[in-house]
């Protein structure tokens, strides 16, 4: 018969013994010290000066010293005025007072249950405040959640990548967004892979606001990405068109605004919306809207610009019926005297105007007025001679005998009478040359989307879209500033009517 109890160890009366009631004693104090273990402490290496009857410690310590020498982990139980050790077995549970912590005894030794906590695997349900259940094998029940990257110091990489995966496109996988329990808004991939926003009313039924397709990146709001028209477009707003209408009556489809913001309130300071046409049709065109500059936040917003769908732009109006551009208010350049309205190569063809055009004659800018040479008032007076009529060569193409006549004379026969006077013609102002560089032709390209494969990487860019140039020649055109060109044959005909008089005699 063994002496001890196989668990415990705790000693066996013996048959006939003498004394029983000493082992019977020393078995309860085995119990009292073992059953419902509890520690005062697990980080001394020696034992405390004072201890209490009873007194239970766990020895962590590698090399404990004194009384406690030789009994690393065990308990060390103060009993009858001395020190004794009970060797644990795998299983056993002790609690630690001053650390209020649960240890337990595995084969590598005590091992805090905290630690052990940290690698529990293969949960089944959990539940954080609440109950978890067959639907919802986790659940939390709180008012704040946090999650934060592990640091470098941590031996993290100060990163933090929350992974959500489905099986297939099919499936959905999303965030769902909930009032009361009743759905308001998802986002996720939504039976495809192409990530969605939806919302609901409280009536119920989820209505998609916004799709940001997988292939291209393209941001489609209010709806799937419409079939290709002059190329699927990157962004798409859309509006009913009996919910806005702008100050003239038509109707608003879809727009963006901008906003400013400055101690806590933000103001409405630009728009730009598509305009629906009015109830009689729906022409379409893009409007321009912005914040009048009367230094407050309030205040509605004002029309600045409108394209038609035409192709017109009106700037301070509505879009023109007839021109291309029309403008409410003054046109002028940002820098005086630095460019030009038009080019040599691309010129108007008639230029209207209530008045004629003013050009700077102020005594301030120029150098003093110097009378004509001879040799120029001879010119002056020759190229009077040479005013006549002529037709342009493209009217004659286009009208034959309709096309209209025009009176003046060539820049070429100008150059050559100043020429024969001994002048160079391009000193003056009134004679112009002007050139411009070939331009090569290019053929069309149909525009073309990305390719990417599987994982959506980039295979191919995308290219886009480029309509046929027929190129241009390089030339040259030769013109006249014509209020300096008859200034300066009104001198040549003074200087013959002064030569008249004279040779009339008083």
């Amino acid at each position: 018969m063994p002496e001890t109890t196989p668990t415990l160890a705790l000693p066996l009366i013996a048959a006939g013994q003498a004394q029983k009631h000493v082992t019977h004693n020393e078995a309860l104090i085995q119990l009292d010290a073992l059953v419902q273990l509890a520690c005062r402490g697990k980080d001394l290496g020696a034992p405390p000066a004072s201890p209490a009857e009873g007194d239970r410690y766990l020895v962590l310590s590698a090399g404990p010293t004194g009384a406690w020498t030789g009994l690393s982990g065990q308990i060390a139980q103060f009993q009858d005025g001395r020190w004794r050790g009970l060797a644990p077995k795998p299983g056993w549970l002790a609690w630690i007072l001053d650390a209020d912590e649960l240890y337990v005894f595995t084969a590598a030794g005590w091992v805090g249950f905290r630690s052990t906590l940290r690698q529990l695997q293969t949960l089944t349900r959990l539940g954080i405040g609440t109950t978890a259940d067959a639907a919802n094998p986790f659940a939390a029940k709180l008012n704040t959640a946090l999650w934060t990257a592990l640091t470098t110091a941590e031996g993290g990489t100060g990163d933090l990548r929350y992974t959500l995966n489905k099986e297939a496109p099919g499936n959905v996988l999303s965030l769902l967004f909930q009032s009361a329990f009743t759905g308001r808004a998802e986002i996720g991939l939504s039976g495809n892979d192409d990530l969605t926003i939806k919302v609901a009313p409280d009536t119920g039924g989820f209505r998609e606001a916004l799709r940001v397709d997988r292939a291209t990146g393209r941001v489609d709001l209010a709806g799937p990405l419409p079939a290709t028209l002059l190329g699927a477009p990157a962004l798409r707003l859309t509006q009913d068109l009996a919910t806005a209408a702008a100050p003239d009556g038509s109707r608003l489809a879809g727009g963006l605004t901008m906003q400013a913001s400055s101690g806590g309130l933000s103001w409405t300071v630009a728009g730009l919306a598509g305009t629906g046409g009015t109830s009689g049709g729906f022409p379409g065109g893009l409007a321009v809207f912005v914040k009048p500059a009367d230094g407050t936040r309030a205040g509605a917003l004002r029309e600045a610009a409108r394209f038609g769908p035409d192709g017109n732009l009106g700037l301070g109006t509505s879009t023109p019926a007839t021109t291309r551009l029309g403008v409410a208010g003054i046109i002028a350049h940002t820098a005086d005297n630095s460019w030009s309205l038009g080019t040599p190569a691309l010129r108007a063809s008639v230029l209207y105007a209530g008045t004629g055009a003013i050009s700077t004659s102020d005594a301030r800018e120029k150098t003093p007025v110097a009378a004509l040479s001879q040799a120029e008032i001879a010119a002056a007076r020759s190229l009077a001679r040479e005013i006549g009529t002529f037709r342009f060569h493209d009217a004659v193409a286009r009208k034959g005998d309709g096309a209209r006549r025009h009176v003046g004379l060539t820049v070429q026969r100008a150059v050559a009478i100043l020429e024969a006077e001994g002048l160079d013609p391009f000193a003056y102002g009134f004679v112009c040359r002007d050139a411009w560089p070939a331009v090569a032709p290019q053929e069309a390209v149909a525009g073309t989307e990305a390719v990417r494969d599987a994982d959506g990487t980039t295979i191919a860019p995308a290219v886009p879209a480029r309509a046929a140039y027929p190129g241009r020649e390089a030339g040259e055109r030769y013109g006249f500033r014509t209020d300096q060109l008859l200034l300066f044959l009104a001198r040549g005909l003074e200087a013959r009517l002064t030569a008249l008089e004279a040779a009339a005699g008083p």
